[in-house]
């Protein structure tokens, strides 16, 4: 029995609902974006979504509020009505934007004061509590971070609450946002030839919405598994229905090109390449996913990626 075969969920987690805000910052839309016209103004996102500014919210907070509300907007309001939801905010960088100006006021300029709606911006809970807020949601929340597979984590801590009941549905999310220049952000997370793919740099907030019965669901995630990199954890393909679907696999930003030949030409699996509709980001994961939940593609779906320590993770969802 292989190490995937040993996580999986004892009850599979229904996704009731999924969505996501890339580069170009259209609701759940693949539209073209340039790494050298990041970062985009969030003023029209906000409109869009919100229908009125945020204010004393700084780009991160909105990304997270406007990516959220994205997946919800999806959702008959009567399945939300007195439920306890859980918000899992997953995020390897946090709110760098709203951070270094804050450290740079009070460090570096001989103390200094910084504003009020610096510092409430630069807590690191702040978004997911703005997002309770907007949401009105009375349920746990919490920011989980674990570098490039921080949505995983969020996804296996998610599963904990609501299997154990403490909440009725999970709300779990990545974001992460572009910070200039492309060369810092490749140095912020260590991104080199050697240890991730060409891509180009980007950006996101993408959520799921978890829990409830099977009815009326997108889809199901089977599985979340940690590893070494070292260990082969591979895909087994006696689950309920696997022979006879559709098999996806997700490539994230540190599988190399050789890798992902071997999936698809030893292991049979199609590509569902997201990568180039939301560029690299440490929950870049959390997009693919989502895209893939929302692809209408029928089948099996199983994500890959490892951090550059060499912990790997993979989550394998189905499809309707």
């Amino acid at each position: 029995m292989s190490a995937l075969e040993q996580n999986i969920f004892n009850s599979p987690l229904p996704v009731v609902a999924a969505g996501y805000v890339g580069p170009s910052l259209i609701p759940n839309e693949e539209a073209p974006w340039d790494e050298m016209n990041l970062p985009l103004k969030t003023d029209e996102l906000v409109q869009k979504v919100m229908g009125q500014p945020m204010r004393r919210a700084g780009r991160f907070i909105k990304l997270v509020c406007c990516g959220a509300l994205s997946c919800l907007r999806d959702v008959p309001k009567e399945k939300l009505a007195g439920k306890k939801v859980g918000i899992f905010l997953s995020t390897g960088l946090g709110n760098v934007d709203e951070i270094l100006p804050f450290i740079t006021q009070v460090f570096k300029h001989d103390g200094g004061f910084p504003s009020p709606n610096q510092f409430a911006n630069s807590v690191s809970n702040a978004a997911a509590f703005f997002l309770a807020r907007e949401a009105g949601v009375k349920g746990v929340v919490l920011t989980i971070s674990e570098e490039e597979l921080s949505f995983e984590s969020s996804l296996w801590l998610a599963q904990t609450y609501l299997e154990s009941a403490q909440i009725d549905l999970a709300l779990v999310g990545g974001c992460d946002v572009f910070t200039p220049t492309v060369a810092e952000s490749r140095e912020r997370m260590n991104l080199t030839p050697d240890n991730s793919r060409l891509l180009p740099v980007g950006e996101g907030s993408s959520w799921l919405l978890l829990g409830g019965s099977k009815e009326n669901n997108i889809g199901e995630i089977l599985a979340v598994q940690f590893a070494p990199l070292e260990k082969d954890v591979s895909p087994v393909n006696s689950l309920p229905g696997m022979e006879t679907k559709e098999k996806y696999f997700l490539p994230g930003f540190r599988v190399k090109e050789e890798q992902i030949d071997i999936w698809k030409n030893k292991n049979n699996w199609q590509i569902h390449d997201y990568l180039p509709h939301c560029g690299i980001h440490p929950v870049a994961a959390a997009f693919g996913i989502a895209h893939a939940l929302r692809s209408k593609k029928a089948g099996y779906f199983l994500h890959h990626n490892h951090n550059a320590s060499g912990r790997q993770a993979f989550v394998l969802a189905v499809t309707k």
